[in-house]
């Protein structure tokens, strides 16, 4: 029985979380285990994964702030006193939205102040 895409994201992280290795050898062997067990096309699922991993057991995040237009200087420095050192950001703009924002850390939580939430709730 093989594997699924999240033990392989565990063991990865699991390598990569220690202070000393060697990055090309770990990724060459990792490839090299993924074709062998036919799981080369599951590879950007296990990365993301093993990102989010990573990211976690440093304490962490990644957070995507999604807006209905491009933020102004003034709206991107609340965001960054949102974000701490290290954490991963990304901005999507969609216009969807209509106007507001959307917060999205780590994939799951969420705080949604946009107009088309707001709407949808009427």
């Amino acid at each position: 029985m093989k594997n699924n895409t999240a033990s392989y994201a565990r063991a990865l992280a699991q390598i990569l979380s220690k202070n000393e290795f060697d990055e090309k050898k770990i990724v060459k062997n990792f490839v090299k285990l993924l074709v062998s067990v036919g799981y080369e096309n599951k590879a950007e699922e296990i990365l993301a994964l093993t990102e989010d991993l990573l990211l976690q057991k440093q304490g962490k995040n990644k957070i995507t702030f999604e807006t209905a237009r491009t933020v102004t200087p003034s709206q991107k420095k609340i965001m960054e006193s949102i974000v701490k050192k290290g954490d991963i950001v990304s901005e999507k703009i969609n216009p969807e939205l209509i106007a507001g924002i959307k917060i999205i850390i780590n994939g799951s939580m969420q705080f949604d102040a946009s107009m088309q939430s707001k709407l949808q709730h009427i």
